[in-house]
């Protein structure tokens, strides 16, 4: 059976929309699965809508709606996943939606590669203006299968994964401990990185989710989200079990993620690893003073030996 968890917050005017697309998805899929609802302490009546949903169709799927108060999206997405049933996690988040196809190519991909982390589809923007945007992603990422290395991908292109398109086994958020507590943004990111440690990454470059830009109440625009993964992989980088070329591609990427919170290069777009040696003397030196800034806040709770992935090409 797979579940699939949806955190909940000042989302009334959106949340319908995800369970129906959610729902359209599992259905079209044929799949045995649960719908987990957690309302972290909504105040527009989020839950009550969702709450509704569920009273409307029980008497043909499974679902629930769990209430918490606010603690934060890390927190709803813990609750979810450790109430849930499936031995498959799948996330969306309460404001995009899924494409009927989502859930089947999930579905392959952990049939094809059960020893996958952490399994994922593409996706789509819809911006404020209303356009779609459908992006490049990066190394690896164009055909369907393992990622070659997932930090690569991370440094050449916009996420390959997000809090509306990852997949997980049970097996691998029980290891990881799923989301970081207390972190308010970039949180996801440091899940799947944290993930991508322990295990190949699973991609099909089908578009399995939209992202809502024009959503009410967004959390991740302009955040400096590049601040709390830069910090983690500072502490992989400490890591004993990797091997030269995973290490190689997780500094490439810290260097990128510290270009990104200096403004030098886009969030979510295509960059380049040969961005970072073009770069002047005070960009680089503007790199430094950043990863230095956050050199004594690192990340002390990665243990290698829970971390550590042999299995990992790259």
């Amino acid at each position: 059976m797979i579940s699939v968890v949806i955190p909940v917050y000042q989302k009334a005017r959106h949340i319908e929309r995800a369970l129906n697309s959610a729902l359209g998805s599992l259905v079209d899929a044929c799949a045995d699965f649960e719908i987990i609802v957690v309302d972290d302490g909504s105040t527009d009546g989020s839950g009550d809508i969702a709450r509704s949903w569920v009273k409307d169709n029980h008497r043909a799927i499974r679902a629930q709606v769990i209430s918490q108060d606010n603690q934060g999206v890390s927190a709803a997405r813990n609750a979810g996943w450790r109430s849930a049933e499936g031995d498959l996690i799948l996330f969306l988040d309460a404001d995009d939606e899924w494409t009927v196809s989502h859930v089947g190519e999930i579905l392959e991909l952990a049939e094809l590669y059960p020893q996958a982390s952490l399994m994922t589809t593409a996706w789509s923007v819809i911006r404020r203006d209303g356009c779609q945007v459908f992006h490049q992603f990066g190394i690896g990422a164009d055909l369907k299968g393992l990622l070659p290395c997932f930090f690569r991908a991370m440094s050449t292109g916009p996420m390959p994964v997000s809090s509306s398109n990852a997949a997980v086994p049970m097996w691998a958020l029980r290891q990881t401990g799923g989301f970081p507590d207390g972190v308010t943004h970039g949180e996801d990111t440091v899940a799947w990185g944290k993930l991508a440690l322990l295990g190949p990454v699973a991609y099909s470059p089908q578009i399995g989710a939209v992202w809502h830009q024009e959503a009410d109440n967004r959390s991740d625009l302009g955040k400096p989200i590049a601040a709390n993964y830069m910090l983690f992989l500072e502490s992989a980088l400490k890591l004993n079990s990797l091997t030269d070329d995973m290490k190689k591609s997780i500094w490439i990427n810290r260097d990128i993620e510290a270009a990104r919170m200096a403004g030098l290069m886009p969030l979510y777009f295509h960059d380049s690893p040969g961005r970072i040696d073009a770069m002047t003397a005070q960009e680089k030196a503007m790199l430094v003073e950043i990863r230095d800034r956050f050199a004594d806040q690192l990340v002390t709770s990665i243990e290698a030996e829970t971390y550590a992935s042999p299995a990992m090409n790259c």
